[in-house]
């Protein structure tokens, strides 16, 4: 090769190191910047998303635009949800980024089944919670312990199924001296003790179906504890 080739060629050669080298400083800088970008950009807007039944969308987006507004994009999503269910009506939620300066939270909103001693919700999920504003629907009423809600409210829709045709279950109590104790619409009570419920509820049923009984709205309690009877007691006249 001469020596005027061996010089072109490694000029070449140069160029190519240095073209690469160029390529990948830009890249640095380049995601530099992005990083610095990211670090920079601030959220605007707060984007509720879901199927809101008791909660007004546009109040929640404005109360989460309100809090998140000027905090960096790059703030941790997940301390953003930490605080989204922290609403007693939110029972999950979902959040994500959408550039340049919006938050999208997808809500899972709470859905009530029943009233547990006067003041918690139970949610279809399981959970209680404790909204700010009590809800205006018929819902059936538990008492007991708060940690055994979801035992009571299962016994609650067994005790509706066994009795329908009869009368409607709107409460069931359970952990009191009377064990299990489930209220009818119109008010009466029948007592079923703690054991062998079932059983005890079919011998009530047999008993109030009977034609040899008052009516169920002259009857204030069925006291079916008892091994192999029934026992009534009728209300008193006002």
């Amino acid at each position: 090769m001469s020596l005027t080739g061996w010089v072109q060629g490694l000029r070449t050669r140069w160029t190519i190191v240095l073209f690469v080298c160029g390529v990948g400083l830009a890249g640095t800088l380049t995601a530099g910047g992005l990083e610095q970008l990211l670090r920079d950009q601030r959220i605007s807007t707060v984007v509720v998303q879901g199927d809101l039944k008791y909660l007004e969308p546009q109040t929640l987006q404005a109360a989460l635009t309100q809090r998140f507004a000027g905090t960096f994009f790059e703030t941790s999503l997940q301390r953003v949800i930490s605080e989204v269910k922290q609403h007693p009506w939110i029972a999950d939620a979902a959040v994500r980024r959408v550039w340049p300066d919006t938050l999208v939270v997808e809500v899972i909103e709470q859905r009530p089944v029943a009233i547990l001693n006067d003041t918690l919700y139970l949610g279809v999920s399981g959970d209680l919670f404790d909204p700010p504003v009590p809800v205006n629907e018929p819902l059936p009423k538990l008492y007991g312990q708060p940690a055994l809600s979801q035992q009571i409210y299962s016994h609650y829709g067994v005790f509706s199924e066994r009795l329908s045709g009869l009368a409607k279950v709107i409460s069931v109590a359970h952990g009191t001296d009377l064990g299990w104790v489930i209220t009818l619409e119109g008010g009466t009570q029948i007592r079923v003790g703690r054991t062998d419920l079932l059983s005890r509820l079919a011998r009530a049923r047999d008993v109030l179906e009977s034609t040899a009984v008052p009516a169920l709205d002259q009857i204030a309690h069925v006291d079916a504890r008892y091994d192999n009877g029934v026992a009534l007691t009728q209300r008193t006249s006002p």
